[in-house]
């Protein structure tokens, strides 16, 4: 007798055949390893090479019982399917070597309980609608089923074993699949193989995506499994839904916890991990890597990537065995050419994923994957222990690469896995993908909360001025929702207007205007947006510059107005020429529109820009003063900045503890996290702050060191309507939070008495010596234009840093509460400033807690003439009047009486006042006169 080509299982160890029967009968098969039935095809020419079958056939089995069939069998006839099939060339040979064939009817002897599981509890895992969900039925028998040699060896209950011999158990993974939609392969009309789709054995193929050079074989049979269907099967017919219980498992999974431990199986074998695509259970296969770390293709979004690493995964042991070696340097090109069964090799192999040749510039493969997109090839290099922030010799990383050439989902891998978005320079994969108007690289960047919309590289660029060089509308849009700044200078002091303008797109100009970037704002070449858009002959941007006010005669460092610059008898000469026609036709305005006179008064010595603006009337902005950042002197002070003579902390955190000795100088640290004022602050009588200085152990950015990181609120000098110019937020601020510091001149209080201009004069209120005073009438920042308030937002605290000598705090403004975006910020002057200014002017501040209106006056001096009128009403006493003898008054102890003088009939005593301590600002106040009536 004669057997043609009949497939070998891997798992046929020393096989002898028994008997012998007619064609189409069933022979069993003994062998060392297993007890098992099999049916052949003894039909002439039965079956042939690469899964054509002319008629399958196999005979039903009791899972339980191995019936023989007795039959003779010639023993000098050797078995022609331990070797090759007679008359078959060896190129089929090869192939049904490759050719899948599943043992789900096979049975290896019992084993001891202890190598399993002592409790004798069904191994069986069954996926249930996507779900893993482990048996908990006690078994009978001691054999142990599997459904292929990718699985481990199981025992079983017999409802389970029942199903291993229908064939419903999936060879690629072992999962029992009872409930919900899978694959099924019908050979026979009685028979239905049943499987996962990411379980589908592909053989003989090349290295494409879409399996376009391989064929796919049903993992019982070995039948072509493109003609297998798609079928759903309902929860209820689970026979062990009462049984199980559920394993949970996400899509992204990449280990098989319910598959039990087997020791024949070695880390290369593939185990499977359950993902479900479009509707499909897909359980799919995963390796372990030498470093320990699972490779799945489940851990992959589905699409080319998932299915060329699936069907790696399938395939390695077949390569496996081919024994290749392999050198470090051919993991680069294997990475760029995007060769996952290669690479997949490799790794298995041990060649080092962080290998960075000096041939290919030190780019590592992760480099070469993320440049082509490569998601399949970057995760197996990150599970094998690549690098994500390795540089090249142009200091470029994976993830920069992956942004430039618009690789959305490689860049969103490698941030997840730690890749870090900044470069060296400042210069941020942000950057990178606004210059080259990736909008969902952007968004998706902008998603991670790691970037900085406004981060500067080394030429002081913001990404949203690289989309407005480059014309990204879109990205624009996007920067600005995400709250993008559009009056950062650049290092030559462009804004994003001067960049938008020298692109020449009108609508980037428009968004950047509507988003409050100044037109008057000028580089350092004197160039406004409009010379630049009139050098270059933009007449669409130079029309929306005119048309929002831009001044047409503003000059440049070299002297060149606008009009000057553009090329004659061209469009935008002749826009230029009737524009200048027109405003000087116009001699009134009907209605004022608030225009930018400067785009930075601080000049760039504060962190952020102070633009002045201007709705009321043609006032220039102001310039009868010095901008400084720091308190100034114009005469020797001598304060003690001695750093041998500071107190300072040895701190080797933020200053958070209470050992801090600068905080326990301040009774204790008043600032918290967010670097703001506590809640109990005392904001009535607030006390010294020492913050901590050069001499302390702390780190520059320790949370004691607020007001000496200067401005950070964006701030705005404006023209009110009735308090000359005054200062409003830009943005919300939170209460306790750092406004500004009161700067100028430091004088001596006979200094002050001097001066005739007195409205700038801040009393340091020292009690212990000579009195000091900051005068900002001459040298000064944003904080001399800060109004009184009768209902102050802000309350001046006396701060320390550089130096502790008392005599010369640091005046430091916080807010009193929350403010909101575009209220005016103002403080408390203080009774003695009113008491002394209203006789030439009143109060202002319109609110309804105003004191020193011209209304309260009012009310307060009707008051007090009717007591005067009604002495006997049982009222109090007619109240002191006070008015001014001096223009300052002398420093003395309180309650000495200096001068005592008879006039008439009334007695007058002239005393000083005793000190409050309130920090008020410095007045023209001087002595007090208090007037007795006669008795």
């Amino acid at each position: 007798m004669k057997i043609k080509n009949t497939f070998l299982h891997e798992d046929f160890h020393d096989l002898s055949i028994i008997e012998e029967e007619k064609p189409g009968d069933k022979v069993s098969v003994s062998s060392r390893s297993f007890s098992f039935c099999i049916v052949f095809d003894f039909v002439s020419g039965g079956l042939t090479s690469a899964g054509r079958t002319v008629d399958y056939t196999e005979v039903p089995l009791d899972f339980d019982i191995l019936r023989s069939v007795t039959a003779s069998l010639d023993e000098n006839e050797p078995l022609a399917f331990l070797s090759s099939a007679e008359g078959s060339d060896a190129g089929d040979t090869e192939r049904l070597e490759e050719l899948p064939l599943c043992s789900c009817r096979m049975e290896a002897p019992r084993v001891d309980s202890s190598g399993i599981r002592v409790s004798r509890q069904c191994m069986a895992t069954e996926s249930i609608n996507g779900e893993l969900r482990a048996c908990t039925n006690r078994t009978v028998k001691g054999e142990t089923m599997r459904p292929s040699s990718r699985v481990p060896l199981m025992v079983l209950c017999e409802v389970h074993r029942s199903h291993m011999v229908k064939h419903h158990c999936c060879p690629g993974c072992g999962y029992f699949c009872l409930a919900g939609t899978f694959l099924e392969c019908c050979p026979d009309q009685r028979i239905a193989h049943r499987f996962h789709r990411g379980c589908v054995t592909v053989l003989g193929g090349g290295r494409s995506r879409a399996n376009g050079g391989g064929m796919l074989f049903c993992p019982h049979c070995g039948e072509d499994a493109s003609e297998a269907q798609e079928v759903t099967i309902p929860s209820f017919s689970s026979a062990t839904a009462a049984a199980t219980t559920v394993v949970t498992m996400s899509a992204s999974s990449t280990t098989t916890p319910s598959l039990p431990p087997s020791p024949v199986a070695s880390a290369a074998t593939p185990t499977a991990a359950p993902p479900t695509e479009e509707g499909v259970d897909s359980v799919g296969p995963s390796l372990c890597m030498p470093n320990g770390k699972p490779v799945s293709a489940s851990a992959l979004p589905p699409g080319p990537s998932r299915a060329a690493l699936q069907k790696a995964i399938l395939t390695q042991d077949t390569e496996r065995r081919k024994k290749l070696r392999f050198h470090p340097r051919q993991l680069y090109p294997a990475a760029k050419q995007g060769e996952v069964q290669r690479v997949l090799l490799m790794l298995m192999e041990g060649i080092d994923p962080t290998y960075q040749p000096d041939s290919q510039n030190r780019r590592s493969a992760l480099h070469a994957a993320a440049q082509r997109g490569l998601l399949e090839v970057c995760y197996m290099l990150v599970q094998a222990g690549a690098q994500v922030d390795a540089q090249d010799k142009d200091m470029r990383t994976p993830l920069l690469e992956a942004i430039i050439n618009n690789h959305i989902e490689v860049a969103r891998y490698l941030i997840q896995n730690g890749a870090c978005v900044y470069h060296t320079d400042g210069y941020t994969g942000l950057h990178h993908a606004a210059k080259l108007g990736n909008l969902e690289t952007v968004n998706m960047l902008l998603e991670t909360g790691q970037v900085d919309v406004n981060a500067q590289d080394s030429g002081g660029w913001t990404p949203i001025i690289w989309a407005a060089e480059h014309k990204h509308v879109d990205v624009i849009k996007s920067l600005l929702n995400r709250g993008a700044d559009v009056t950062i200078n650049d290092k030559e002091l462009n804004v994003c207007l001067h960049w938008a303008a020298y692109a020449g797109n009108v609508d980037i100009a428009e968004l950047v205007l509507n988003a409050g970037c100044s037109l008057a704002s000028v580089n350092v070449h004197g160039d406004t947006p409009l010379h630049i858009a009139a050098r270059e002959g933009y007449l669409e941007c130079v029309t929306l510059f005119l048309s929002r006010g831009a001044d047409i005669d503003i000059m440049n460092r070299e002297g060149d107005t606008p009009l000057s610059l553009a090329r004659a008898d061209t469009p935008v000469w002749v826009s230029l020429q009737i524009n200048r026609k027109l405003r000087r036709g116009i001699t009134n305005r009907m209605l004022r529109t608030e225009r930018i006179i400067c785009s930075d008064i601080a000049q760039g010595y504060e962190n952020v820009p102070i633009p002045c603006v201007n709705a009321v009337d043609d006032e220039g902005c102001p310039s009868d003063y010095k901008y400084v950042s720091e308190n100034c002197e114009t005469s020797a002070m001598n304060i003690d900045r001695n750093i041998t003579h500071l107190q300072h902390c040895s701190c080797t955190d933020d200053c958070s503890s209470s050992n801090c000795l600068c905080g326990q100088l301040s009774i204790r640290c008043w600032y918290d996290k967010d670097q703001r004022l506590l809640q109990e602050f005392n904001k009535i009588e607030p006390p010294l702050i020492f913050e901590c200085n050069m001499a302390c152990s702390c780190y520059r950015s320790c949370k004691n060191r607020v007001v000496q990181a200067g401005i950070k609120v964006r701030l705005q000098l404006y023209r009110t309507e009735k308090m000359g110019w005054g200062v409003r937020a830009l943005q919300d601020i939170p209460q306790g939070s750092f406004i500004c510091e009161y700067v100028g001149e430091l004088i001596s209080d006979a200094e002050a008495d001097v001066r005739e201009d007195d409205s700038y004069l801040f009393d340091l209120d020292n009690k212990d010596g000579e009195v000091y005073c900051i005068d900002a009438r001459y040298y000064g920042n944003i904080s001399r234009f800060i109004n009184h308030l009768c209902d102050p937002n802000l309350i001046p605290v006396r701060v320390f840093m550089l130096h502790q000598d008392l005599r010369f705090p640091r005046i430091a403004f916080f807010s009193s509460r929350d403010i909101l975006s575009g209220q005016e910020l103002g403080f408390d002057y203080g009774d003695r400033f009113w008491d002394i200014k209203s006789k030439y002017f009143t109060c202002q501040c319109g609110s309804e807690k105003c004191k020193h209106s011209a209304e309260a006056i009012a009310l307060e001096q009707s008051r007090l003439a009717r007591l005067e009128a009604f002495p006997d009403s049982g009222a109090q006493p007619p109240q002191l009047h006070m008015h001014t003898l001096a223009n300052r008054k002398s420093r003395r102890q309180e309650g000495d009486i200096v001068q005592l003088l008879m006039e008439g009939a009334d007695f007058f005593f002239f005393f000083c006042l005793p000190e409050t301590s309130s920090i008020f600002p410095k007045t023209a106040s001087g002595l007090v006169t208090l007037s007795f009536p006669v008795w």
